[in-house]
């Protein structure tokens, strides 16, 4: 009908969080025509992609096939940085350390990632932890592995980045428009929303959580986590500033773990790290933050961090998209060699967009990503 819009593509991305941010621009790089769709104006607070700061570590204790790809992330974050206008710091580097329990899977993994691929780290014991960081109080049988290279990625900023280098490239990025149904349409698809119908060769869905939506047929075993986020008054303010203080992660009981950030001037952030109520759906989360989310976190922290717990400065919820296994899943679906999905992060894939963006745009154009990334497949997620 009439003013409605009528737009083609090589490539459509739907959803502009941090994955499809990165994925319009790496494709856009290329020389591809990109269309870009969210729902809202990104970076905005309903996704996964927001609350200020996020993690960035290179021993990967959660397997050592991700560390190729977190060092080439860490090569683009700095790129991004140089060429971001205006200037913005995206990256900053304290060191991290991840304190557990004896035996702890986490530590032997960092010990894992560090030996395949050379990575410096250091085993410290309590007493040494303790002699190093006197904000730190670990039990007297933890131990913990520090990562020199870990830091901090400050998320509203690095979304802007990869947003305005894909627009730049001359990505069209329509925001508020989100898409309503789309199908494979000859040789390429098609995309509809309410403000009109849009074609190109390929598609990229980078959604997060709300994936599932357009490939219900295949029936994901998806599941979105709820996570909380409270930034502390720290008591001993000076000891928890990014210059004294590194990115830490704390087995607080057997299996169970949160992590914390340095305080960049708003408050320590601090959260759990899985165990957080699940839903199927990201509409049905539950975005407020109750009593019992603050306290809960209050009372982990009190003994391994007893400096660190003053007033509650704020709380966000945010929310994890999780594969059953927690590894990524980065594939072209299993009947359309021309629709990508990307995500599904299970809490620990900011670090990595713009390298998820150009393994993306890779399986995009049907060329084979650098990396090993059987791991991610579909195929394990499919009954």
């Amino acid at each position: 009908g009439m003013g409605r819009t009528t737009d083609s593509a090589d490539v459509i991305v739907v959803g502009l969080g941090a994955h499809g941010s990165a994925a319009a621009s790496a494709l856009a790089r290329r020389g591809l025509t990109v269309l870009g769709f969210d729902m809202d104006a990104p970076p905005h607070a309903l996704g996964s992609s927001h609350g200020e700061t996020r993690v960035i570590r290179e021993v990967y204790g959660e397997h050592p096939a991700y560390v190729p790809i977190v060092q080439h992330a860490y090569r683009l974050w700095r790129r991004l940085e140089e060429e971001a206008d205006p200037p913005a710091q995206l990256l900053r580097v304290t060191g991290g350390i991840s304190i557990g329990q004896p035996g702890s899977e986490t530590l032997a993994g960092v010990e894992r990632s560090s030996q395949e691929h050379g990575l410096p780290y250091e085993l410290l014991d309590a007493e040494a932890i303790g002699a190093r960081w006197p904000q730190f109080n670990p039990a007297r049988e933890m131990a913990g592995a520090y990562d020199p290279n870990a830091g901090a990625l400050f998320v509203e900023p690095c979304l802007r980045a990869m947003l305005d280098d894909a627009a730049r490239r001359g990505a069209r990025l329509r925001m508020r428009e989100p898409v309503r149904k789309w199908h494979p349409d000859g040789e390429g698809i098609r995309a509809y929303t309410d403000e009109g119908e849009y074609s190109a060769g390929r598609i990229v869905f980078a959604a997060g959580a709300w994936n599932r939506r357009w490939l219900s047929k295949l029936n994901l075993p998806l599941r979105v986590e709820r996570q909380v986020l409270v930034w502390f008054q720290p008591l001993q303010p000076e000891l928890f500033g990014p210059d004294r203080c590194p990115n830490h992660a704390w087995e607080w009981k057997p299996g169970a773990w949160l992590y914390c950030q340095p305080d960049y001037g708003r408050g320590a952030k601090t959260a759990f790290h899985h165990d957080g109520e699940m839903y199927d759906d990201p509409e049905s989360l539950d975005r407020e933050v109750r009593p019992s989310d603050e306290g809960n976190l209050r009372a982990a922290i009190s003994d391994i961090l007893p400096a660190m717990g003053g007033a509650v400065l704020r709380s966000a919820v945010c929310m994890y998209t999780d594969t059953p296994d927690e590894h990524f899943l980065l594939d072209v679906h299993p009947g359309h060699s021309n629709v990508v999905i990307v995500s599904a992060c299970s809490g620990h894939g900011f670090k990595f967009s713009p390298a998820i963006g150009e393994i993306a745009a890779d399986l995009a154009v049907g060329r084979k990503p650098p990396y090993d990334i059987s791991m991610f497949g579909i195929g394990r997620l499919l009954k």
